[in-house]
């Protein structure tokens, strides 16, 4: 996940400092601001990094430090849908259950085929 990376790679550089605004971020060549913004929410999200509430409250002024929480590892599978829990709160079988058949015939068809040298006789 390159956001997860790219959090990791934030928090080691906001580690260095008190704090930083998105622009100081982007002005150090770390990340694009778009890049940034997106990695920042990321890291305030799971706790690793918080806002620095100041007395400006001037667009773009807002200031971020890392908080020593680290992130949570990304995950390393892809989430398959499964449907098993509610088949077992509904009380689906998930396999279906063995019936015993009743009455089983079988049937064959005779295409009404003689045998050649019988009617020849």
């Amino acid at each position: 996940m390159k956001v997860h990376a790219s959090a990791l790679t934030l928090l080691r550089w906001l580690a260095q400092r008190e704090s930083a605004s998105v622009s100081e971020m982007t002005a150090s060549g770390l990340m694009s601001s778009r890049e940034a913004s997106d990695v920042v929410r990321y890291a305030m999200r799971n706790g690793a990094a918080e806002r620095v509430v100041t007395g400006t409250a001037a667009r773009g002024s807002a200031r971020y430090r890392s908080t020593g929480v680290p992130l949570p590892e990304p995950r390393s599978t892809t989430v398959v849908a499964s449907f098993d829990g509610l088949l077992r709160a509904w009380g689906i079988a998930q396999e279906p259950p063995e019936l015993p058949a009743v009455r089983t015939r079988v049937y064959q068809i005779d295409d009404g085929a003689q045998d050649n040298g019988s009617a020849q006789r």
